[in-house]
């Protein structure tokens, strides 16, 4: 399959959405037969989209991820990718997502949280490959000479 910035591309078949189930005895959500299980974008697409809290949590806690996925799809009505979008924005800032979702309630247009804005992408990377490394070796720098060279104001016995 090709995919374009770490989404699937290609036409969208229009059939009845496979809605997961939850599990009452085990309090789990079980994806439906029908569900081919496939996100709409990859983990780096979840990045360069909301940032790092998704994908950390897709990439090290994909058990409780999945689990959100089929928990909104549920709640919702919506196929797994606008869940997926759902709960990549809720996880990159919940509060700005309810604003949105009661916003959307009294009628605002509906956001489309899988489309992929090319200028948030780059400035996605641009933090990620150079502002935080320089921000993260200014601060290992002025600890480092702190430790080892404290200066005038340390009072030596």
């Amino acid at each position: 399959s090709s995919f374009t910035f770490g989404k699937k591309s290609g036409p969208v078949a229009s059939k009845k959405l496979p809605l997961p189930t939850l599990d009452p005895e085990t309090g789990r959500y079980i994806k439906s037969t029908d569900d081919d299980g496939i996100y709409p974008y990859d983990a780096i697409g979840s990045a360069l989209r909301h940032g790092p809290s998704p994908f950390l949590t897709r990439t090290f806690n994909a058990d409780e991820y999945e689990q959100g996925i089929l928990k909104y799809m549920l709640s919702a009505k919506v196929g797994r990718d606008e869940a997926t979008g759902n709960i990549d924005a809720k996880l990159n800032n919940a509060m700005d997502w309810s604003y949105q979702k009661m916003a959307e309630k009294n009628g605002k247009p509906k956001v489309d949280y899988t489309r992929l804005d090319k200028k948030q992408a780059v400035l996605t990377v641009v933090w990620a490959l150079g502002i935080t490394p320089l921000a993260v070796n200014v601060v290992w720098n002025t600890a480092d000479q702190f430790i080892n060279s404290p200066g005038p104001s340390v009072i030596k016995h």
